[in-house]
Formats: structure tokens, sequence, C-alpha cells
């Protein structure tokens, strides 16, 4: 099935900005965190805390995300840099399963 309209679907993707979500995560005087009690003595209050923490933490998120458009079509690359990255790839798998001397240098060659 495809969009209403007859026409191409509009994908997109979402990229999130986790520099900026680890900035955000270190200011802690914030209200949501406020929220939370200093001393958490019963599981109604530990329960409280989490779903305090957890929807700070999504917020956040969510705040540094984007949406970009996901072209289905593609920037296609020519065939011998395609075979070139699948042979780089290979090897580098290889080197990682065997490390043998053979595979590090011909790791060496195609990087």
């Amino acid at each position: 099935m495809g969009p209403l309209d007859g026409g191409r679907p509009n994908f997109a993707l979402e990229i999130t900005d986790w520099k900026g979500v680890s900035t955000a995560l270190e200011i802690i005087d914030t209200p949501s965190l406020n929220s939370i009690p200093d001393d958490i003595s019963t599981t109604d209050e530990i329960d409280s805390a989490i779903d305090a923490l957890t929807n700070y933490v999504i917020t956040v998120v969510q705040r540094s995300e984007r949406e970009v458009p996901a072209s289905s079509d593609g920037r296609k690359l020519p065939a011998d840099t395609v075979e070139l990255t699948k042979a780089k790839n290979a090897v580098l798998r290889r080197v990682s399963a065997y490390p043998t001397t053979e595979h590090k240098s011909r790791t060496r060659v195609l990087q």
C-alpha cells in the first residue's frame, strides 16, 4: 500500500544530538528533578522518583531530536567503491576474529 495521493511515501529519520542530551542532563536544578525528595523511604516515593527521572530523560532526548528527510533513492556509490568497502569490511572482520600478522598487514593496506 502506498500513500493516498498516489505519490511516493515521505520517509523521515529522527536524528538525536547526543552531546546536547549529555549537556542537558548535566543541569540538575530543574523543576522535574527538584520534585524528587532527598529522603526516600517508601516504595511509593521510589516509584514517584523513578517516574520523574524517566520522564525528565525522555523529555530531554525528545527535545534533542530533529527529523530529517530520508531519501528513498539515496546517493548511489560507484560499483568499485562498493566493492572496495566490502573488501575492507571483510578484512576488518577477519582481523578482529583472527588477529594474524597477514591480516593486520592487509588491514593497513586497505586503510
